[in-house]
């Protein structure tokens, strides 16, 4: 069960840019899944074409809004819509507010822009969903509260909630087991028709880690287990039908299963989707990709199991279309080495290249895999092992659990991959050779670990253990940093917990419980 409880409503900041129409939001939101590829360039395998049919024509937006993690359905994790925040202007960059929330938000915050409230205001709205399972609502201009929604079950969770705007809900999922749905201005929970939806029968062995995504005309959401490993828990996909609340379900062990397991039922156990992503979205076929952790991989030999191995699922994750899994699989599995410490990253379409659709898997042995999407092991089809076409160390050859972002330089149109772990953080451009070989190249690195890093204004953001900061996404060198005196004040310890900028204004929550905002 849920409730929500209301808090006092606050006066619009001054001079808030003009509101954004509703059916601009709309195609907005609609468009954002096609953020980081060209879906004019045809993809030469057979497969379910993306398309945003009866979309409406998108308006012109203000710095843009950031309805889930790391922006759009691709997680690129850039915002190419910021103009207040530039390299010329983000040494100005000061802490405006910083609140306590009611808990832990060991995830990352959304933003839905011009929402319009029960007293007729109209405000810029973030959401978190806490550990103990609450999505939280907060005027982003004050920081101050305005409802709360709570769940009740065992143990916690670190997802991150999605803002969709063309329906005026946010969805969160809840330590019962479900995904539930909200009215983004009042928090009362929308039930009825398929809602909340169940995603796991074992709530206190299993849960949604990572972050909510859409696409589709779904909403996905993955499991995973808990520190420990303590079964039982298989990691699976549900695909939700946004109008209609039915699900799909793809189980990456006893894969032949097509529902939300029941305890026992699974005779394998682990596999888990835990990756800050979670489920990524190719922006021109509409496939999905997950990847999963270590766990029993049998598919090679006709089996039902897909430990430590990227799949490529249909849109409504009914079947496998590809897979690839390493060679080393097992050696994965026995040393607690997943692979799906992150999702894999989409590469946009890249000219000239014999593999113009490619994708960064790298996992907790902090190794980049460059895989090609059109043919991930290279044998044309899923159940195959090998078939990488690089391996490259991440920064200090550390594992990776943050989600890499994949920024195109519009001033040399360079494709660049950004990657943070406990060891520093790395720039990689994407070079391809006069033969068509497309290969990825380590440009700069510097000591500095974060969590999921971010693009916006042409800058790199990242959040590590006390200090947000922005480099310049180039040549690594650090532009400002929370730390600093002048930013008037700097975050706590962090987790999971990753920085959104959109709309000159930079967030990020911490492990002291706050929720704290920057601005010029």
């Amino acid at each position: 069960m849920t409730n929500a409880r209301r808090r006092g409503t606050h006066q619009a900041r001054p001079g808030a840019m003009p509101a954004m129409a509703l059916a601009g939001v709309l195609a907005l939101l609609t468009l954002l899944v096609a953020g980081c590829g060209n879906a004019d360039v045809p993809i030469h395998r057979t497969g379910p074409v993306w398309t945003p049919a009866g979309s409406p024509t998108a308006a012109p937006v203000r710095d843009g809004f950031w309805p889930g993690f790391d922006v759009d359905a691709a997680r690129s994790g850039v915002n190419p819509d910021e103009q207040t925040l530039t390299s010329a202007t983000v040494r100005g960059l000061h802490r405006l507010w910083s609140v306590t929330l009611p808990a832990v938000a060991d995830s990352t915050p959304v933003l839905m822009t011009n929402l319009r409230l029960p007293d007729g205001t109209q405000r810029d709205v973030l959401y978190l969903t806490t550990k103990p399972g609450s999505l939280v609502a907060l005027d982003a201009a004050t920081g101050a509260e305005l409802w709360v929604a709570n769940t009740h079950g065992p143990r916690y969770t670190t997802s991150s909630p999605l803002a969709d705007a063309a329906r005026g809900v946010v969805y969160s999922y809840g330590l019962d087991g479900k995904v539930h749905q909200y009215n983004a201005a009042t928090g009362q929970e929308i039930r009825g028709g398929g809602w909340p939806v169940l995603i796991t029968t074992m709530p206190a062995t299993e849960k949604e880690s990572s972050s909510l995504n859409a696409a589709n005309g779904y909403l996905y959401v993955t499991t995973a287990g808990y520190p420990g490993d303590a079964p039982p828990y298989q990691g699976h996909v549900v695909a939700i039908n946004m109008t209609t609340g039915a699900s799909h379900v793809f189980n990456s062990l006893c894969s032949d299963r097509a529902h939300v397991l029941a305890p026992g039922e699974c005779p394998d156990n682990t596999s888990g989707i835990w990756s800050r992503a979670g489920v990524v979205v190719d922006p021109v076929t509409g496939s999905l990709f997950a990847t999963t952790g270590n766990g029993s991989y049998n598919a090679n030999q006709g089996g039902h199991d897909w430990g430590d191995s990227v799949l490529e699922l249909s849109a409504d994750a009914s079947r496998v279309i590809d897979s690839y899994t390493p060679t080393n699989f097992q050696a994965l599995d026995d040393g607690d080495t997943d692979l799906g410490s992150t999702s894999p990253a989409l590469l946009p379409f890249i000219v000239k290249s014999q593999t113009p659709y490619l994708a960064v898997q790298v996992g907790k042995d902090g190794i980049l895999r460059l895989l090609d999407r059109q043919n991930l092991s290279g044998q044309g089809g899923p159940g195959h092992v090998g078939g990488e076409l690089q391996t490259i160390n991440a920064p200090g050859g550390c594992g990776v659990f943050g989600q890499p972002a994949v920024w195109t330089d519009p001033a040399s149109g360079a494709i660049w991959l950004f990657v943070t772990n406990g060891c520093g953080s790395g720039g990689y451009q994407v070079v391809t050779a006069s033969d068509g070989t497309t290969t990825l190249e380590q440009k700069w690195g510097i000591r500095q670990g974060a969590t999921s890093p971010v693009v916006a204004g042409g800058m790199l953001f990242a959040a590590a253990g006390g200090k947000l900061f922005a480099l310049d996404p180039r040549t690594g060198q650090q532009l400002w940093t929370s730390a600093s005196p002048s930013a008037g004040g700097s975050i706590g310890g962090i987790h999971w917990e990753s920085p959104i900028v959109v709309g000159g204004r930079l967030y990020c929550s911490d492990e002291n419980g706050r929720l704290i905002s920057y601005g010029l």
